[in-house]
């Protein structure tokens, strides 16, 4: 009996572009990441997640060449905010370099000081607990201060390098049935 290898093909090539493209596989939300050192400053961020439900922490990455996160670094905070589908021409705007990133979209402040956006899906008020060097990138880990949180409102997302909406929205699992939870969050 011939059994064929179910895996995709390996990648022929090996290079930035290829790698890309086999990344841009995994669909993720898009965040703005922010803080505020006299102005405010933030960038649009896919690589994003929770970490530890206890204590609370959170992570994303970011890449070493980045403007924005020295200044972010600096403050020792940052606030994540969770786009939804309503929210591309934020997330086009803190996309690229340039200024006036904040005049899309409508800010508060949070309590830590940290730029908020009205209408997010999900807004994460953070203290930055750790921060490590990864190949490129840096892994910023962040301690959990506050989070507010929409149910009604449908998430952005990313795939193969463009947005997508999901067709419906998700459903909380009720607390009594753990077996729908995820052991990690």
């Amino acid at each position: 009996m011939t059994h064929t290898d179910p895996r995709p093909a390996p990648m022929e090539t090996f290079d930035e572009m290829s790698i890309r493209k086999a990344f841009g596989e995994f669909a993720t939300g898009v965040t703005i990441v922010a803080s505020d050192d006299g102005e405010p400053v933030g960038f649009a961020c896919q690589s994003f997640s929770s970490l530890s439900l206890n204590p609370p922490l959170v992570l994303f990455t970011v890449m070493k060449t980045s403007r924005s996160w020295p200044r972010i670094e600096a403050t020792g905070r940052f606030s994540v905010n969770v786009l939804t589908e309503d929210q591309r021409d934020v997330s086009a705007a803190f996309g690229r370099r340039g200024p006036d990133k904040f005049a899309h979209g409508e800010w508060i402040r949070s309590d830590l000081g940290n730029p908020l956006l009205r209408d997010c899906a999900t807004w994460i008020d953070c203290t930055i607990e750790a921060v490590h060097e990864a190949g490129d990138h840096f892994i910023v880990v962040g301690a959990v201060a506050e989070i507010g949180h929409r149910s009604d409102s449908r998430p952005l997302l990313y795939h193969r390098g463009s947005y997508a909406n999901v067709v419906a929205a998700g459903e909380d699992a009720p607390a009594g049935e753990s077996w729908r939870q995820r052991p990690s969050v």
